[in-house]
C-alpha cells in the first residue's frame, strides 16, 4: 500500500543520521508553521515533522506517526524554506514549540 511505503520512507529519514534542520514561519493569515526537515542525497529538505497553529486556534501536528487527517497532511515532497519565508530554529527551540502546540 502506498501509504505504508510513504510512512516507512519518512520514518527511515527521521531516524537516519542525516542532518535535521528546523524551521518556523507565519503566513499572511497569522498561521504559525513549524517544520523539521531532513536533507536527502540531492540536497532537498524533506519534512519529517510539521505542525501548524491556525488563526482558528486549532493545532495540527503531522509526522510518520500521523500522516494526515481531515485538516491537513505532512507534505508529500520536499519544501524549500526560502520559498515559504521560513526562519531557522535550533532543535531545542523546535522541540519546545512542538510540545507547546500539542497542549
Amino acid at each position: 500500500m502506498l501509504q505504508d511505503r510513504r510512512k516507512g520512507a519518512i520514518r527511515a529519514l527521521d531516524e537516519s543520521d542525516r542532518p535535521h534542520l528546523y524551521w518556523h514561519g507565519v503566513d499572511d493569515d497569522g498561521r504559525i508553521w513549524l517544520f523539521e526537515t531532513v536533507i536527502d542525497d540531492g540536497g532537498e529538505y524533506w519534512p519529517v515533522r510539521h505542525a501548524e497553529l491556525g488563526s482558528d486556534g486549532l493545532a495540527r501536528r503531522y509526522s510518520w506517526r500521523h500522516l494526515q487527517d481531515e485538516h491537513g497532511f505532512l507534505a508529500e515532497g520536499p519544501i524549500y524554506p526560502d520559498d515559504f519565508g521560513l526562519n531557522s530554529l535550533t532543535e531545542e527551540e523546535f522541540d519546545t514549540l512542538w510540545a507547546a502546540i500539542s497542549r
